[in-house]
């Protein structure tokens, strides 16, 4: 009866475990998620906002005036460098902060852009319902800065959708080897049990 006790024990741990694994990894997602949109607006920025937009939006509708491909802004007096029908390359005499702080400006009505500061370049994701996927703007130009804007497609969707159900199968994958490892030590426990000779 211990040892039965003690397997339950076990398998009661190893699922509280995961689950705990399970709810910090979605709680840190979270928090970088949060981390990463808007990180860069300061309150002053957010107080301007006057009213909040509910559920997702096109960019299109609550960009400043003003010339725009697929919805996302672009800033003026720039060169255009190439465009094709999925990106648009823009090129201007100006540093990355300056160019920075325009799209900042121009999105700041926009809930669903997500900014990710990498290395060489600002990451501005959309993660609305807009025809444009990603504004990318370069860090290493110098006095000159590149615009790349692209426009959403579906091998983006389908690898978010598969990553996603990656993980889920992981989980299930985890939880599975975790029971059977369970079942393992329970049946070799009541066997051990029923194996060992009564005392005289």
């Amino acid at each position: 009866m211990k040892r039965l006790g003690l397997c339950l024990a076990f398998t009661l741990t190893i699922f509280t475990l995961l689950a705990l694994a399970v709810s910090i990894s979605m709680a840190s997602q979270e928090q970088a998620k949060e981390a990463v949109q808007t990180a860069t607006k300061t309150e002053g920025e957010l107080s301007q906002k006057a009213k909040k937009t509910i559920g997702p939006v096109d960019s299109s509708t609550v960009i400043p005036k003003g010339p725009q491909w697929l919805g996302a802004p672009i800033m003026p007096d720039g060169t255009k460098i190439k465009e094709e029908p999925g990106r648009l390359i823009t090129e201007y005499n100006l540093p990355y902060d300056k160019v920075l702080t325009w799209y900042k400006e121009a999105l700041q009505k926009y809930p669903d852009a997500r900014y990710r500061d990498w290395e060489e370049e600002m990451y501005i994701e959309d993660q609305g319902v807009s025809k444009w996927h990603s504004i990318a703007i370069h860090k290493t130009g110098g006095p000159k800065t590149q615009v790349v804007i692209k426009k959403d497609n579906w091998s983006w969707i389908m690898a978010t959708l598969f990553i996603r159900f990656t993980g889920v199968f992981v989980v299930l994958l985890v939880l599975w080897v975790a029971l059977n490892i369970a079942i393992f030590i329970m049946r070799k426990s009541i066997k051990e049990k029923k194996t060992k000779p009564a005392p005289a």
